[in-house]
């Protein structure tokens, strides 16, 4: 190795080591591989069969909202199972019949390298650089060197994704970018503390997906997520600046209404139930969906000797409760978890504002 080569190695490592984001860090990593060429292309493959990594990801706006130099897949066996076996890097000339799916929609490759990604043994992912002027991808390192970079990058991941889990599974959710429960129960706590100071009333709407495994089996968990994703948007369009909502993981959304009890949150509920039947759901690739959902809604008065976690939990009980009749009513409406006096549950088509 030259002189060269190496100093361009070490400020390649430095500038991993010291990115204090993903952002930064995917940025570093494949925006400009230590051989100097800008115009080297690197791709970071990773494998993620339960599709977390991606939601943890993307779930970064600047990331989402640009080109990401990441791929995931939820497995090498049908991208590239020559690659299972790999232990050590890789190069040579440029085949697209083996290499195009590693450098998606790119074109002029000459040169490729393909460095194996493992964890305690077992494979989670690939480096892939590819050179557009013939000169060896990586020129210059040899194997014991890559087998360093591939541990440095192993080791950069795992770092980046945990403090990625700890900031946006404390609370964020990473697949809707809404509020995640911890954060929604801590929300309700203070709610219920106001209204004990006030003597006010506070509300608790459930909302939960029907049959949305249905379309998981139809078109896969990606097109799940996107419906989710866009269900999410139709919700908060609804929602006043003053309410507070979450995604409850999985299927399921709560929404918490300040100073309202449970008969006044009947109209967010309608509202809901119509902007979601208002046209079918982006589910990805061009497909569309219609997608129903049922609604449970409770509401609570607590008094100042009444302790705010046992509150909380009894109120977010009883919209799951509720939730739980709308569905054995055959879903696609709501139920209110109230003392009957007339009809106090519906389908939203036309019941009146209560």
């Amino acid at each position: 190795m030259t002189s060269a080569t190496f100093d361009r190695w070490l400020a390649w490592e430095r500038g991993l080591l010291r990115a204090e984001t993903l952002e930064l860090w995917l940025e570093r990593l494949t925006g400009s591989p230590p051989s100097g060429r800008r115009d080297d292309l690197a791709v970071l493959l990773l494998v993620d069969p339960t599709h977390e990594l991606r939601h943890l990801v993307m779930g970064n706006h600047d990331l989402r909202t640009g080109s990401s130099p990441v791929t995931f897949v939820a497995s090498l066996a049908g991208l590239a199972p020559h690659l299972l076996s790999l232990q050590e890097a890789w190069r040579g000339g440029y085949r697209a019949v083996d290499h195009a799916l590693l450098f998606p929609g790119a074109d002029g490759l000459r040169e490729v390298m393909v460095l194996p990604l493992r964890r305690a043994d077992h494979l989670v992912g690939l480096f892939n650089v590819a050179t557009r002027d013939g000169a060896p991808a990586f020129d210059g390192m040899d194997a014991p060197l890559l087998d360093n970079v591939a541990d440095l990058i192993v080791a950069g991941l795992d770092r980046h994704l945990d403090r990625a889990r700890a900031l946006r599974g404390g609370m964020v959710d990473p697949l809707t970018g809404w509020n995640s429960p911890r954060y929604v129960q801590a929300r309700l706590r203070e709610e219920i503390a106001r209204c004990q100071r006030e003597r006010g009333s506070v509300a608790c709407l459930v909302v939960d997906v029907d049959r949305l495994q249905a379309l998981n089996d139809e078109l896969g968990q990606l097109a799940g997520d996107q419906a989710l994703r866009e269900l999410a948007g139709r919700i908060e369009s609804q929602v006043r600046a003053s309410d507070t909502a979450a995604h409850l993981g999985s299927d399921g959304f709560v929404v918490v209404l300040p100073g309202t009890d449970a008969r006044r949150a009947v109209p967010l509920a309608e509202r809901i139930l119509g902007a979601v039947r208002a046209a079918p759901l982006e589910v990805g690739a061009g497909a569309r969906r219609p997608v129903r959902v049922s609604i449970g809604i409770a509401g609570a008065q607590p008094q100042l000797v009444q302790d705010r976690k046992a509150v909380a939990d009894q109120l977010f009980a009883d919209a799951l409760a509720a939730l739980h009749r709308a569905k054995q009513a055959g879903g696609d409406r709501f139920e209110i978890d109230v003392p009957r006096q007339g009809d106090q549950s519906g389908d939203g088509r036309g019941v009146p504002s209560i």
